[in-house]
């Protein structure tokens, strides 16, 4: 709080933003985790809030009232839904990075390790992406939704479609004999 307090010039001030501080950071710090789900991430946003804050300190009249609370709850959740944009952006990955990945998993001198990969590979590119994305990668459905562009819905929708081509398929081959 000390390095927030020495950029406030007046008394005043930093006595209104002491009672600010001590009133909504735990509150601040929950409204951006519930966004962001990162503590880390969470306490950067809380710090930059507090940031804006000190800029917009004219603007609060009283420290306990609902408009001081409101305009506190909107400064921490655009700021931690501005880190959470970032991120995604960072995390994203292009549907060429995965048509490629894919392409690879298609080469002849990568060695096939049971049926149910070579399996998966007999599966058209959007099944057999959506799966890949979802249970070797681990990504959630929101995930795999904002990588490739299309709704959630339609990931699940290509998540059954793909298990059910895919049992067909491991049934189908089940038939061979091994000897």
């Amino acid at each position: 709080m000390i390095i927030y307090l020495s950029t406030i010039d007046s008394k005043e001030d930093r006595s209104k933003f002491e009672q600010l501080y001590i009133t909504y950071r735990q509150r601040m710090f929950y409204i951006a985790n519930r966004i962001l789900k990162d503590e880390y991430l969470s306490e950067d946003a809380v710090h930059q809030a507090f940031l804006r804050i000190i800029d917009n300190l004219d603007k609060i009249d009283k420290v306990d009232c609902h408009k001081t609370q409101g305009f506190i709850v909107v400064i921490v959740e655009n700021i931690a839904i501005d880190f959470y944009r970032k991120r995604k952006r960072e995390n994203n990955i292009s549907f060429d990075e995965i048509e490629i990945y894919i392409g690879d998993m298609r080469e002849d001198d990568i060695p096939i390790l049971n049926d149910i990969e070579t399996a998966i590979l007999k599966l058209p590119t959007n099944y057999s992406t959506v799966l890949r994305l979802k249970f070797s990668q681990g990504y959630s459905n929101k995930e795999i939704s904002d990588i490739l562009n299309i709704s959630e819905e339609n990931v699940r929708q290509r998540i059954s479609r793909g298990k059910k081509r895919l049992a067909k398929i491991l049934t189908e081959g089940s038939d061979k004999t091994y000897g």
